[in-house]
This record gives structure tokens, sequence and C-alpha cells, in this order.
């Protein structure tokens, strides 16, 4: 129900305003009707399109722009609604009595200069808000991603490491790792953006995280006996994946 009150007023209240508008300027036309009486009426009409198209916009606040662009969009209408308005009063009632009608000329060019402005401000702002945000955003699905990948490997590793202690399998090193798979989720823990952007690397590491799944499931099968050998499959596997992570970060630097 709210959104078909907003839309009726939407649409309602521009539209009589608008009309409003022209009316009050049909009962106020003067005899002897001048180009400068359209002029404002046409433009009064175009600057109040221009408010209550912005209203509209704020409302929808599309995707491809973010929430900054439209306080700077509203600024720069209203900035020009208002310089207009003031182009309007003071030519009419001041600047226009005095001189000569061929002044309009300069009166029109003026406000096409000023909405011309307007318009380039606009579309610079948008395209350099879209960019903008099409970076925030590519960014943004890139540290969801990493940290996909790492949640993901946080967990192979736990669960690794309980079949390790269930099995009797202990990993002998100097390092503070409790298994070998604690070596690879340091590495995947700290990639950086600039390997997701190559489509290889990620299917390589999506791949490397299938091969560490299957090795674990290996290891839950196994019996005591055999868990020995599996570590040391794991042990391979983790070698050649650090080596491949350490390879594709060195390729995708910069």
């Amino acid at each position: 129900m709210n959104n078909r009150i907003n839309e009726i007023a939407n649409i309602a209240l521009p539209v009589v305003v608008i009309v409003t508008t022209i009316a009050l300027f049909f009962m106020f036309k003067p005899q002897d009707t001048k180009p400068l009486f359209w002029i404002n009426m046409f433009y009064t009409v175009f600057l109040e399109a221009i408010l209550f198209g912005y209203f509209n916009i704020l409302q929808l606040k599309s995707k491809d722009f973010s929430s900054p662009f439209f306080v700077v969009f509203g600024t720069y209408c209203f900035y020009y609604i208002a310089l207009g308005v003031g182009c309007m009063l003071v030519y009419s009632l001041a600047i226009r009595p005095i001189f000569s009608p061929d002044t309009n000329k300069m009166y029109l060019a003026s406000l096409m200069v000023l909405t011309l402005i307007w318009i380039f401000l606009s579309v610079i702002t948008a395209q350099t808000d879209s960019n903008f945000k099409q970076t925030t955003d590519t960014l943004k699905e890139q540290g969801q991603s990493l940290n996909f990948y790492s949640q993901k490997i946080v967990l192979l590793a736990t669960r690794y490491e309980k079949l390790c202690e269930e099995k009797g399998v202990k990993y002998e090193t100097h390092s503070n790792n409790r298994t070998e798979l604690d070596r690879l989720k340091g590495k995947m823990c700290f990639l950086t953006p600039n390997v997701l952007k190559n489509d290889t690397a990620v299917a390589q590491i999506s791949t490397m995280l299938s091969k560490c799944e299957d090795l674990i499931d290996e290891m839950e099968e196994a019996s005591i006996i055999n868990a020995p050998a599996v570590q040391k499959k794991m042990l391979r596997f983790v070698d050649n994946a650090v080596a491949e992570l350490d390879m594709l970060k060195g390729l995708t630097r910069g």
C-alpha cells in the first residue's frame, strides 16, 4: 500500500506542481507576450523537472552508483536550480528593464552555458563514481573470496589435525605447526587480491583445496597402520601446493 502511495505521489506531485506553475504564468501573462515570458516559463518547468527527477532518483538509488554520489549530484542540482532562479530574477527584474531586448540572446546563452556546466559536472562525477564503485565492488568480492579460501583451509586443517590425533600420527618439526597442513594454511591465509585477478590462479586454488579435502577423506578412511603413508602423501601435496602458491603470487604481483 505504501509503495502505491509513493508511486502516485512521485507522479502526481510533479504533475500538479508543473501544471500549477504553467497556470500561474498564464494568469499573469502580459497582453503583449514577449519571448522572455516563454523562456522563463519553460525554464522554470525545466528546473522543477530536475528537482522532482532528483527526488525520484534518490528513492530508486541505482546499484551502479554509491551513496556519496547521490549527495554530490543533489548538491549540483540544488546549486544549479538556485543559480538558475537567481539568473531569472536578476535578468527579468533588473537587467532586462534597463537594456534593450537584444539582451534576451545573452540571457538565453547564459542559461545554456549554466546548464551545460551542470550536465558536464554531473556526467564526470557519475563516470568517476561508477568506476570507483566498480573497483570497490571488485575488491569486496575478492575479499569475500579470500575470506572463503582462508576459512576453508582453516576448517580442513582443523579436521586433519583431529584425524592425526585419532590415528596417532605426529608431525615432527621444529616449527610451531601441529601438522604439515598448517604450512599450507599459513600461505593461503595471506593471499593477496592480485591472485584472484587471474582466472587460472583461482581455478588452481580451488583444485588445490579439492585435492586437500580428498587426502583428508583418505586419512579418515585409513587404518592406523596405513595412516603414516597417507601422511607422506599429504606432506608431498603440501610441498607442491606451497611452491605453487609462491609461483602464483610471483606471477600476479604488481
